[in-house]
């Protein structure tokens, strides 16, 4: 057995991280607007003052996901497809920072067994992302 092994398998922590980073970016992603629910009305004109002061109940947009996250994004979201629909369900919501009080309030179950149902979920995927003959994640992720 060598230190330097050229076959680097997933962690539990790193497949954790792809998640949290595919649910930003899914987050990030703009908003489709319909058509027909757009106004025809023409722009507000704004003074300069207006402008400067800016708008106080107005969110501050983050930054669009590059083309590289999207693409991880979905590679990821394809990894949930083998699980149940609880652990699918619970992984997910972690990954979109859903605290485990509010999980326990939604689901009904204490945040132990909600933990437990996490567990296997991660424990599902990294048995199935090792045991792929291209195990390595360079392969999987890399773009």
């Amino acid at each position: 057995m060598t230190l330097n092994n050229p076959l680097q398998y997933w962690s539990g922590d790193e497949v954790a991280a792809y998640l949290i980073e595919a649910a930003d970016t899914l987050r990030r992603l703009p908003r489709v607007r319909l058509e027909s629910k757009q106004s025809s009305w023409p722009d507000v004109v704004r003074t300069a003052s207006e402008l400067w002061v800016g708008e106080p109940h107005a969110k501050n947009r983050t930054a669009p996901p590059s083309p590289r996250a999207i693409d991880r994004m979905d590679v990821v979201l394809t990894w949930l497809l083998p699980l149940s629909f609880e652990q699918r369900r619970i992984l997910w919501a972690r990954s979109c920072g859903i605290p485990w009080r509010k999980l326990e309030d939604i689901d009904g179950r204490s945040h132990m067994t909600l933990r437990k149902v996490y567990n296997e979920g991660l424990d599902t995927l990294l048995r199935l992302l090792n045991s792929y003959p291209e195990a390595p994640k360079k392969k999987l992720i890399a773009g």
